[in-house]
């Protein structure tokens, strides 16, 4: 999931030539090429093929996915830490 929102993320920040989207996802070519063409399958990016140029663009959904991660992102952060010295361990398991 990570590394599908990493590239969701370079696409959204306008790195969204092959090449820009693996090095700022820091990814093997083959690697990239597998989670953009199964994001493709989820409906989550297109291909856009101008002068014989590829590049990737987000799609609503992608967006939206963006969007929800960044929004629990933000949500979990805010959220005070649990202190574990409340935290009793069951060592009998």
């Amino acid at each position: 999931m990570e590394v599908k929102i990493d590239i969701m993320q370079a696409i959204a920040d306008g790195a969204g030539r092959p090449t820009h989207i693996m090095y700022r996802s820091n990814l093997s070519w083959s690697v990239m090429q597998n989670f953009v063409h199964s994001m493709e399958v989820q409906g989550l990016v297109i291909t856009k093929d101008a002068e014989g140029r590829k590049s990737y663009l987000l799609t609503e959904k992608g967006q939206r996915v963006l969007q929800t991660y960044a929004s629990v992102r933000k949500q979990l952060d805010v959220l005070a830490p649990i202190p574990t010295s409340n935290i009793i361990l069951d060592k009998a398991r």
